[in-house]
């Protein structure tokens, strides 16, 4: 299996539940190469984030010209 943050290799491993209610044991992914762990819970976190979400047209912002402006006895920027 590929990392889809780093495309790195990723391993199963196993991880006490640390709740007080129960002592389960779950089963997760975690990558070698940075560390990302993947588990059931976040895997249904991204399904239902994914579904109820569309993706949205975002406009570019320009960038701005800087210009100094003086008030008093500070100095401050203001974009224009």
């Amino acid at each position: 299996m590929v990392c889809q943050r780093c495309r790195g290799l990723l391993v199963r491993e196993t991880f006490n539940d640390l709740s007080i209610e129960s002592n389960s044991v779950n089963i997760a992914t975690r990558c070698i190469n940075c560390g990302y762990i993947e588990d059931a819970v976040v895997r249904a976190n991204r399904v239902c984030a994914s579904a109820s979400t569309q993706a949205t047209a975002r406009g570019r912002i320009g960038k701005g010209h800087v210009a100094p402006s003086e008030s008093g006895s500070h100095s401050h920027a203001s974009i224009r």
